[in-house]
């Protein structure tokens, strides 16, 4: 019984900026539907992310497409039919310079999410 080893290539493939499957949550693509509930409540899309291998660089997409998705509707009157929602996958990512009218404080609360080489 032995444990295999992943090189650095594949560690590094692995962590690059790309098309990462995510779950999203239908409320936060649709702030303007608060007062209903989804079903499910997230959807696995295609979300750029990963690393960048510097701080002044971001993982964004560069080309995107829109899928449809049934969900489940359920509103406050108890109706739930099922409806047709299109969001945004991410096809390619780069990493871009960041832009420096982002503020600081933005910047470190989202570099805590991405890790970096």
């Amino acid at each position: 019984w032995s444990l295999a080893v992943l090189t650095f290539r594949e560690i590094w493939n692995r962590s690059f900026c790309r098309p990462l499957e995510q779950l999203v949550d239908v409320i936060t693509e649709f702030p303007n539907e608060v007062e209903y509930i989804f079903r499910p409540s997230c959807v696995s899309l295609q979300r750029c992310g990963g690393c960048c291998g510097d701080e002044g660089l971001r993982c964004v997409p560069v080309e995107t497409s829109m899928v449809t998705m049934q969900l489940l509707k359920i509103k406050p009157n108890g109706e739930a039919p099922y409806v047709e929602m299109a969001f945004t996958e991410h096809k390619q990512c780069e990493c871009r310079r960041r832009s420096k009218g982002r503020g600081k404080r933005r910047q470190d609360k989202k570099r805590r999410k991405d890790c970096e080489l």
